[in-house]
């Protein structure tokens, strides 16, 4: 039989693993998001990107690239920003009529490709985006069953990948955010 002092011990090793899976269940041992880039506080995430299929596109064009692999080009990609709304993007796929196929156009954010607004077509396909204001949004063309693409991995240059950090809040009305001054944390 075991003495009383490997009895405690055991206990007291017990009692921390079950202190352990308390505070792990808690939410107490958790990793932290890379803020890598940022000033401070938490990033956030990109606006939804709002958008449609258009008939055509109108505005300054700012990208135009065709497919080089073959010639005639195969596929051209035509990308336009608005003068007056430089939140607002189009880009109007093209494909050589000779070649089969349908062609497909879609405008995403740059850093977040699951966000992404898309048109096909048998000849051309268009779609806009709007409000995506300085955020970097790239284009892609493509014929669909034959693999030909092309892009503009940012439409406008420069452009912001992310939303600025937020910045911590003051701790309440009145009161001022806390300071990592030596004088504050004294005489405590």
């Amino acid at each position: 039989m075991a003495d009383d002092s490997t009895d405690t011990l055991f206990g007291f090793i017990l009692f921390i693993l079950f202190l352990a899976l308390l505070g792990y269940a808690a939410g107490g041992i958790s990793s932290s998001s890379s803020t890598a880039g940022t000033t401070g506080g938490t990033s956030q995430s990109l606006p939804p990107l709002a958008g449609s299929s258009v008939s055509s596109c109108a505005g300054t064009p700012k990208q135009d690239v065709s497919d080089s692999s073959t010639s005639p080009p195969s596929l051209n990609l035509k990308v336009y920003v608005d003068p007056t709304d430089p939140g607002r993007k189009c880009a109007t796929a093209t494909k050589n009529p000779a070649v089969g196929g349908r062609v497909k156009v879609t405008l995403a954010y740059t850093a977040d490709k699951t966000q992404m607004v898309s048109n096909t077509g048998n000849q051309t396909a268009s779609v806009q985006v709007n409000g995506t204001d300085n955020f970097c949004v790239s284009a892609v063309a493509e014929i669909i069953g034959i693999g030909v693409k092309v892009t503009v991995p940012k439409v406008v240059k420069p452009c912001t990948m992310t939303v600025p950090a937020m910045q911590p809040a003051s701790p309440g009305p009145g009161l001022p955010a806390r300071s990592d001054d030596k004088e504050d944390e004294e005489g405590y």
